[in-house]
């Protein structure tokens, strides 16, 4: 591929900041150089109402890969309290190795852990309390000790444990156990999850304006919830009126931009979860709705986003502020291409490259594989070609030449584009909206290999 017409990196990146959602998101990034505007998976440092960097007391240990549910409520709570604080990113243990600065602070390495003045603490819920007990500033996450509110929190934070082993019971053992036993104890379960927040005003397990301790301990876990019965189980929890109390929650949560900031999609959670807890057992009714999960007859082009904000119809449902249109949800994806191309690129070609050693759990992780080197330029023009429909449409894509490019490329390169296809996650390295998109035109283009 020595010649081509494919637009330059550079021409792409101005193009990219020509457009509407560019302009935001760039501007955005240098606001999150300064710990400064909307929260984001990137940020490295939230000041909130400090001055400056000094006056930050808190150092938050959590997942590269924005995934981890103990990570994820913490980081909800730091942000809905408004505390300041700085973020240290670490690797899961199924995903790569974990530094020896982290684990002669924390040894066994685990995550989240928090400094706070200088002390390491572990374990989400002490964290949370901690932090709710030491910062005044924001909502109070839990009502005072030795009051009925705080003994009804207590109950509720028991029934999420109660929850969540209801579906480990079902997710990972065959079947839905003896006549469906297991999940007609979720369900059961579930129901009282939602008799719960029926019982109070307003979408919150406490009431109020705002979500207490006991909302951010539900909620990573029932996201993930949501995605894998369906995935595995076929069994759908969200828009079918079974469970008004839990629909009304998870709207008023996605009306947070905290929440939609560490957000996942259920693509994400469904190959994330297995390497954490173990194997999801399938269903042979879920093979249907797995597939789609999976990206089979839904990351192709044309895509029509806008279908996804109807939570009852959509196999996973966009919220409001995830979803500007599909134009923008196309640039965010160009954005982020171009932003980081040359190293894209090169990650990509790690699919006929040499694996890496050690190797880890996850099976989409290998943080030690090297690329091939033959393919980096191959790969390098057919994302270039994907940035450029990404932007002005498929059509301009291939007026560009990028049949001419791709067309009987080969296996090879095909390969490559789908490792990353298959590697896209949800928040970490971009929206849902745009992840969908960004995954959709990769197929377009592997398809252009054939």
């Amino acid at each position: 591929m020595a010649t081509t017409a494919a637009p330059t990196w550079d021409t792409l990146s101005a193009s990219v900041l020509k457009t509407a959602t560019g302009t935001r998101l760039a501007a955005e990034a240098e606001e999150r150089q300064k710990g400064r505007g909307p929260p984001h998976t990137d940020s490295l440092l939230r000041l909130f109402d400090a001055k400056d960097e000094s006056e930050v007391r808190v150092n938050f240990y959590r997942d590269h890969a924005a995934w981890c549910p103990y990570c994820q409520k913490t980081w909800l709570l730091l942000e809905e309290k408004r505390i300041p604080y700085k973020v240290t990113k670490i690797n899961m243990r199924s995903y790569g190795d974990k530094p020896a600065s982290f684990t002669n602070k924390v040894p066994g390495g685990y995550l989240p852990a928090l400094e706070l003045d200088g002390k390491m603490i572990t374990e989400s819920l002490v964290i949370m309390q901690l932090l709710d007990a030491t910062f005044p500033q924001g909502p109070p996450m839990l009502p005072p000790p030795g009051t009925p509110d705080r003994d009804a929190a207590q109950r509720l934070l028991s029934l999420e444990r109660e929850l969540f082993s209801a579906w480990c019971q079902l997710t990972f053992q065959p079947g839905k156990g003896l006549f469906d036993a297991n999940e007609r104890n979720f369900l059961a379960t579930l129901r009282k999850v939602d008799d719960a927040l029926l019982a109070t005003p307003g979408p919150w397990f406490l009431g109020g304006e705002a979500p207490s301790l006991v909302d951010l301990q539900y909620v990573s876990h029932v996201e993930r919830m949501i995605a894998s019965v369906l995935y595995w189980k076929n069994l759908k929890l969200r828009g079918t009126g079974s469970f008004p109390g839990l629909d009304a929650w998870l709207t008023a949560f996605e009306q947070r931009p905290s929440y939609v900031a560490t957000k996942s999609d259920y693509y994400t959670h469904v190959m994330d979860i297995p390497p954490q807890y173990g194997p999801g057992y399938p269903v042979d009714a879920a093979k249907s709705v797995a597939a789609g999960i999976r990206g089979e007859g839904t990351w192709e082009l044309p895509l029509k986003l806008n279908a996804a904000l109807n939570v009852a119809d959509a196999l996973e449902p966009l919220a409001p502020l995830q979803y500007i249109s599909d134009e923008a949800a196309a640039a965010e994806a160009a954005f982020k291409l171009t932003r980081n191309a040359k190293n894209i690129a090169r990650f990509a070609a790690r699919a006929v490259g040499t694996p890496g050693r050690p190797q880890f759990q996850a099976p989409l992780a290998d943080p030690y594989a090297k690329p091939n080197e033959a393919l980096v330029e191959p790969v390098d023009v057919a994302l270039r070609h994907v940035a450029h429909a990404l932007l002005f449409g498929t059509s301009a894509a291939l007026s560009a030449g990028a049949a001419a490019d791709l067309a009987g490329s080969g296996k090879e390169l095909q390969s490559c584009l789908a490792y990353l296809r298959d590697r896209v996650g949800v928040p970490r390295d971009m929206g849902q909206a745009a992840a969908i998109c960004f995954r959709a035109h990769l197929q377009w283009a592997m398809d252009l290999c054939e």
